[in-house]
């Protein structure tokens, strides 16, 4: 049975030495403990070195013996030498958060030399340790805790008395992540001894000594440095539509970046993906943050696009079409008016049927030959094109006849392309646009047998220019070619004498 003072010494150098490393962890965690994205992060599958040094502190039978000084704590003031000690530890991280380590604890514990006590003069004592050490915390963070277990082979002093002990180490600390290969640590660790006259020689007062690192701190290096991944380009549209399938890519440093690699990627609207292409569909409007991130055991690397996402641009849909009037006599503005809805800008294009176009919601425009004429209207946008038609009826005016219903002043010479009759497709005030009705009719007729041209007179509506397709002897025989040509020739088509 322990006596109350051995009890109290134990007690108090449990806590102390157990307790220090742990109130650090708590409050440097508290601090420092959010992940990083940077690159470094620790790794796994590799060998380190530890180098280090501290304050050391002894427990056991000669401090509890010495009834001046039941609570110890004497290194400072008593005892041989300073309590200093320094550590050294190999092992293998076979994950961020497990490592096996083979270490040694060499040091300096004044009151095991006390002069006079237990005939002891040599402080020095070795602890060679096998640990167990597990981190906690993500691999890419700062500041990580860890804990670690294992076992010791306490030796030293003079001998008789002392021997060699054997016991638990129990230990924590914090690891504060410097770069990829380097690391400083604060840690704290209690070695127990059995028997109990191991360390001090002595069997009076307890079961065990100890010999523990009150307070340590050093560096952490790691011999097999592994390669992060690097993100070299990463590609994707910058504007999409909605409901519309888009495809991110990423190119990464594969050849140098050790596997296994995690590729990820958040598109910013709660879905994710892997892999180095990702194809992805936005549902709904918005501006998106689409971030990549590669990561292996030596580290992470992300980057990210901003991507804008609008609804598809709704194609047209004419709404009405209007000629007013849709019958008129020859010579007569007809108002035309469309309306459609669609994303803008709108196009809207007009073919009266008569060869001539133009362009804008509400034209006007003049037929010159009677005839009943289709109207088109294409109204287009960059999502598609639509159409819708008109119909207007064109009659001759009163008096007007089949031979010349545009009443041509006979006081007026008209030019003589060729002497005979000829048929009459269109008359147009413009001469250039008389030339290009005249050059599209010349593509669907032969030149020799249907001769296409054009012929200038003074009308009542003032200069015209008559395109006129043939050049027949008599009348009947132009008659005759109106009747098997009048699947290439206008309704209002009428007869022309040249001579």
């Amino acid at each position: 049975m322990l006596s109350s003072s051995v009890r109290e010494t134990l007690l108090s150098k449990i806590m102390l030495s157990t307790g220090v490393s742990i109130l650090l962890s708590g409050l440097l965690l508290g601090t420092l403990s959010s992940p990083t994205h940077a690159q470094s992060r620790r790794a796994g599958d590799v060998f380190y070195g530890k180098l280090g040094g501290g304050i050391s502190d002894y427990t056991g039978d000669l401090p509890a013996g010495d009834v001046t000084h039941p609570f110890d704590l004497q290194e400072f003031v008593r005892g041989s030498g300073l309590p200093f000690m320094v550590t050294g530890e190999i092992g293998y991280q076979f994950s961020p958060k497990w490592s096996l380590a083979l270490g040694v604890q060499a040091g300096n514990y004044p009151i095991a030399g006390l002069a006079g006590i237990g005939g002891i003069s040599d402080s020095y004592r070795y602890a060679p340790q096998l640990l167990g050490r597990y981190t906690f915390g993500r691999p890419g963070q700062i500041v990580a805790p860890y804990v670690d277990l294992g076992i010791n082979l306490t030796f030293g002093g003079d001998r008789p008395p002392t021997s060699t002990g054997v016991g638990p180490s129990v230990g924590g600390g914090v690891d504060i992540l410097l770069s990829q290969a380097a690391s400083f640590y604060v840690e704290s660790r209690l070695n127990l001894a059995f028997p109990d006259e191991a360390v001090d020689g002595a069997a009076t007062k307890g079961s065990f000594d100890s010999t523990n690192q009150l307070l340590g701190f050093g560096l952490k290096v790691t011999f097999t440095t592994p390669t992060a991944p690097r993100i070299l380009r990463l590609t994707g549209p910058v504007e999409v539509q909605t409901g519309t399938s888009v495809t991110f890519a990423a190119t990464i440093n594969e050849g140098k970046a050790d596997r296994p690699v995690d590729y990820q990627w958040d598109f910013g609207d709660g879905e994710t993906d892997s892999g180095l292409t990702a194809t992805h569909t936005f549902d709904r409007p918005g501006t998106y943050a689409v971030s990549f991130s590669a990561s292996n055991r030596a580290g992470e690397a992300s980057r990210s696009i901003t991507v804008t996402a609008e609804r598809p641009p709704k194609p047209p849909q004419i709404a009405s079409i209007s000629a007013a009037p849709d019958s008129v006599a020859i010579g007569t503005s007809v108002q035309f008016s469309g309306a459609a809805e669609g994303s803008s800008p709108l196009a809207y294009e007009w073919r009266f049927g008569d060869g001539a176009t133009v362009t804008g919601p509400s034209p006007t425009h003049t037929y010159t030959t009677p005839g009943e004429y289709t109207a088109r209207l294409s109204v287009s946008n960059e999502a598609g094109t639509e159409a819708r038609t008109v119909t207007v009826r064109v009659a001759r005016r009163a008096g007007q006849n089949q031979a010349d219903p545009e009443q041509a002043n006979p006081g007026q010479a008209i030019p003589k392309q060729k002497e005979g009759w000829g048929i009459v497709v269109a008359s147009i005030r413009e001469e250039s646009e008389a030339e290009t009705v005249a050059r599209r009719y010349r593509d669907q007729f032969s030149t020799a047998s249907m001769p296409v041209g054009t012929v200038a007179a003074e009308t009542d509506q003032g200069p015209r220019y008559r395109v006129v397709v043939g050049a027949f002897e008599d009348a009947d025989a132009a008659r005759q070619a109106m009747e098997e040509r009048k699947e290439n020739l206008p309704s209002g088509a009428w007869l022309l004498r040249l001579d």
